[in-house]
């Protein structure tokens, strides 16, 4: 697995809760991180950043769904 720079998973994470209507759950969210950044991404990373920022940044809808807080 490629080490990243700071702030690439987070940007790929803003980017397609950005464009999903209602909420996604953190499968579809790493999957869609994944194919943006053309790589394995850890999912640990996914639910790290999400959990770290609920509920400034996320809102946690259900179990293991999410939605930008602003949307």
């Amino acid at each position: 697995m490629t080490r990243r720079s700071p702030g690439v998973v987070r940007d790929a994470i803003m980017a397609y809760l950005g464009t999903v209507k209602g909420n996604a759950s953190v499968a579809e969210i790493h999957a869609a991180v994944s194919e943006a950044l053309g790589g394995r991404v850890a999912p640990s990373s996914v639910r790290s950043y999400l959990n770290i920022n609920t509920p400034r940044v996320f809102l946690r809808t259900a179990h293991g769904r999410y939605r930008l807080a602003g949307k």
